[in-house]
């Protein structure tokens, strides 16, 4: 065969493998995306005003970038060899460990302490949550906050070498002593995971298996005094369905390796109100009728298996995703118990994530003196709390770093959230009345342990 044909006939098979997955998408089923991978939409040629949509080509080329024919397959078989052959991860948010455990990436900066949260957010994250409790409190419903651990907390032994930690403290030990100076009661959920030599989170996902979520779901009952709900995790179990890891299948879209679970011989009593998609759904509401009390818990994905054991252990129990927390979900489900349950790679939500409820109304006594620290503020209608305006503010300037924050509106004297969008100076944000929500506010914070004013005009957002 001549030197030209076998060419022509190498470049005829080339050309056939890369249609190939073009021809796939027109031929073929679309695939269904992995974990938590978000795929590009399909292209608009034009806008929804009716304008040309001139990103229609960038859109394009991600377009068949996320979505040809077996693209997840493809990935797949690539992370299988940088795995096998160079032990490196192909996905930049999974880490590869020891004895075939997988790590979120983003935990690694919390066991190297490598971003450690600033005082006057830790400060932030207590005041906010004294907050809610006192919103809670007023409303007649007891107030608890929890932490689920990171993964690479517990089982470090895992992790591959990522550096040696900083010295210190972790965010969630420097945290613990705020929330006891502003009384907010605290469940630990890293002692009792420490005790116990079981391993008790999946090695292939970020998450607590079954097994470790009976273990919070016990500690959390113990510290809310739940006499009539027996425990869980001393119980007996036998094998549960096979897990299916989120880590695993960031890695490896089309993999089918799964690990052991459990499931309890105890059966769950509680029912759903209404019927769920899956546990990532936003709003989850259950009845017990064996049960008493009722509970609003804000969760997040570490409440995927742990809400089915508190369900169970509430007459009625709400169970929220909701971020920014919507303290109007207290109102409508009249709750005897709110419970907070955050993961600890998230603890900076507490402090940037103002949650949603009106602002405490404060007396004063006296006139503060202007102070030295500049103020900016402005007012959105963002309508997530009926006949209230948002109010986000910062300060800049010598503020204690445990300040709270006061702003001044006419008459009335409101106490801000010491929370907000993380950059320079102290943030802050709360819920006003709409109709005080206008001309200037003043805004009142501390320095040096002294109460200080901060005149500012209120801006409209738009």
């Amino acid at each position: 065969m001549k030197t030209s044909t076998k060419a022509n006939l190498a470049l005829a098979a080339f050309l056939t493998v890369c249609l190939v997955p073009f021809v796939g998408m027109l031929l073929l089923p679309e695939g269904e995306a992995a974990a938590n991978q978000a795929l590009s939409p399909a292209p608009q040629v034009f806008l929804e005003d009716g304008r040309f949509n001139t990103a229609v080509l960038d859109e394009v080329t991600d377009y068949v970038a996320d979505h040809f024919a077996f693209r997840q397959e493809m990935i797949t078989a690539g992370a299988v060899l940088d795995a096998a052959v160079f032990h490196v991860s192909a996905e930049e948010d999974v880490v590869l460990g020891r004895e075939d455990w997988l790590f979120y990436r983003e935990t690694l900066a919390g066991y190297l302490r490598t971003d450690p949260l600033r005082e006057q957010q830790l400060f932030g994250a207590a005041r906010t949550l004294a907050l809610l409790q006192e919103y809670a409190e007023s409303r007649g419903a007891a107030f608890y906050v929890t932490v689920a651990p990171n993964k690479a907390s517990l089982y470090p032994e895992y992790l591959p070498y990522v550096g040696t930690p900083l010295a210190g403290e972790d965010d969630i030990d420097r945290l613990v002593p705020y929330l006891e100076a502003q009384g907010v009661p605290y469940i630990d959920l890293f002692a009792p995971f420490r005790e116990t030599e079981e391993v008790l989170y999946y090695r292939t996902d970020s998450h607590w298996n079954t097994r470790g979520a009976a273990l919070a779901h016990d500690a959390i009952i113990a510290a809310l005094n739940k006499t009539d709900q027996a425990l869980f995790f001393g119980g007996t179990y036998h094998p549960g369905e096979p897990w299916l890891g989120d880590l695993y299948e960031m890695l490896y879209p089309t993999g089918t390796q799964t690990e052991a679970d459990a499931e309890f011989d105890r059966a769950f009593s509680f029912s759903y109100v209404r019927p769920i998609r899956s546990p990532e759904d936003q709003f989850i509401q259950t009845e017990n009728p064996d049960r008493s009390g009722s509970l609003l818990m804000f969760r997040d994905s570490f409440g995927n298996l742990l809400h089915s054991f508190l369900a169970d252990a509430y007459g009625e129990a709400a169970f929220s995703r909701a971020m920014p927390y919507t303290m109007s979900l207290l109102d409508q489900t009249g709750a005897d118990t709110v419970v907070i349950e955050i993961v600890e790679r998230n603890l900076d939500w507490l402090a940037t994530e103002a949650p949603i409820f009106p602002a405490p109304e404060r007396t004063l006594n006296g006139v503060p003196p202007q102070g030295e620290a500049a103020a900016r503020i402005t007012a959105a209608d963002d309508g997530l709390l009926e006949g209230y305006v948002r109010m986000e503010g910062r300060l800049t300037g010598p503020v204690d770093q445990e300040s709270p924050i006061y702003v001044q509106l006419g008459d009335a004297l409101y106490e801000a959230c010491p929370a907000g969008a993380a950059g320079e100076g102290t943030p802050f944000t709360l819920y006003v009345p709409a109709e005080g929500a206008q001309g200037a506010a003043e805004i009142l914070y501390q320095s040096g342990g002294q109460l200080y004013a901060a005149g500012a005009d209120l801006a409209q957002a738009n």
